[in-house]
């Protein structure tokens, strides 16, 4: 998969991984989903994005959006913000829009502002972008589903969860390599055995993350600038007297996702084998140095694959929400229940209540004869 024409200098089995080439089989199924409802008269879904800063990074990754879904054939439309406070209004208007299927904020907004209404104005927005439109995942609902390993929307279990897409993005690059996913086990036990340790625990990717990798059977640290957690079994750790190199030196799998320019992950702490995924806009890691190590798996970028999930998550809303089919099933159904006849009792405990009172006053009635 690799292009590089300096592989000759790198370590035996060592690789470097193309994200654009594992991206290509998820849109080429988007590019069939279109064209199946093209063919049934049905109109592509439609994804909004709000723009509201000049963050080079958010306006690189709308650009990215923007160019996919044309590519792909869905329906893009890029609202533009001048004033930051009117984003909230703007995303309102587009979760009561019934012709907006998918919703994509582009952070930072506010940052980390504090915030009337929660722990910072970008986590409020978050949580402001209905489940039925947000192909991020971020919001609560999807979030708390998420970390209580809530797979479905609904009972019937036709409704999967969207999961948080650059989270997703890098569940499916480790799923390409070799050795790091067995879908010979169970679900809930394909990354069984496996020892994972993320240098990120943001809401946006490494908390998401390492609660998707724990829930897939894997032992995870999550590594944040004050703190160690391990993620295992379904329970979440303190760590004691673990540091990030021993953490680093235990997996076999290293996700690293530091948003500043001048972190650098030191190689010598990285063992043969390991897969590494670099999810920060900056490199984490030295490349040169990474690839003398026999074995090594390096991913230097998500972002192709980060966009597929995306346009992934709006096909599923799609077909969860949106779908003519779908609307005409939950309208039928709200009607069946609304006309269902309620029975008078609501429990066995009720019934037995009823029977005992009934046949108490029947008592006191034969006794006052």
């Amino acid at each position: 998969m690799s292009t590089d024409t300096t592989t000759q200098k790198w370590a035996p089995g060592a690789k470097k991984l193309d994200a654009g080439d594992i991206a290509k089989p998820f849109r080429e199924e988007i590019r069939n989903q279109v064209a199946k409802l093209k063919q049934s008269g049905i109109e592509s879904p439609l994804l909004v994005g709000l723009l509201a800063n000049t963050d080079p990074a958010a306006k690189k990754y709308a650009e990215w959006t923007g160019k996919a879904c044309v590519s792909d054939g869905i329906r893009y439309e890029l609202r533009t913000i001048d004033d930051p406070i009117d984003v909230e209004a703007a995303l309102c208007d587009a979760n009561d829009d019934p012709r907006v299927h998918g919703i994509i904020v582009y952070y930072p907004i506010f940052g980390q502002v504090e915030s009337f209404s929660g722990e910072s104005q970008d986590d409020y927005l978050r949580d402001t972008v209905s489940y039925k439109c947000d192909v991020e995942g971020l919001c609560h609902q999807y979030r708390s589903n998420l970390y209580r390993n809530v797979r479905f929307m609904d009972r019937e279990h036709t409704k999967k969860c969207v999961l948080p897409c650059t989270a997703l993005s890098v569940v499916k690059i480790l799923e390409s390599c070799e050795s790091c996913y067995d879908k010979s086990k169970p679900i809930g036990r394909h990354m069984e055995g496996q020892t994972v340790t993320i240098i990120n625990r943001s809401e946006i990717v490494g908390r998401p993350l390492a609660a998707m990798l724990a829930n897939d059977g894997a032992e995870v640290y999550s590594i944040d600038i004050d703190s160690i957690y391990l993620f295992s079994g379904g329970r979440l750790h303190k760590c004691e007297g673990e540091t990030p190199e021993s953490c680093v030196r235990k997996s076999s799998i290293v996700v690293t996702g530091v948003p500043t320019k001048s972190y650098r992950l030191p190689s010598n702490w990285i063992k043969p084998y390991t897969t590494v995924v670099n999810v920060a806009s900056f490199k984490n890691v030295d490349e040169d140095e990474i690839l003398q190590i026999e074995g090594v798996t390096y991913i230097p970028m998500v972002g192709k694959v980060t966009v597929a999930m995306l346009e992934r998550n709006l096909m599923r809303l799609f077909y969860n929400y949106h779908h003519p089919d779908r609307q005409y099933e939950d309208r039928y159904k709200a009607a069946f229940e609304a006309q269902r006849v309620v029975p008078w009792y609501g429990n066995a405990v009720q019934i037995y209540t009823a029977f005992a009172a009934t046949a108490i006053l029947a008592m006191l009635v034969a006794k006052s004869k």
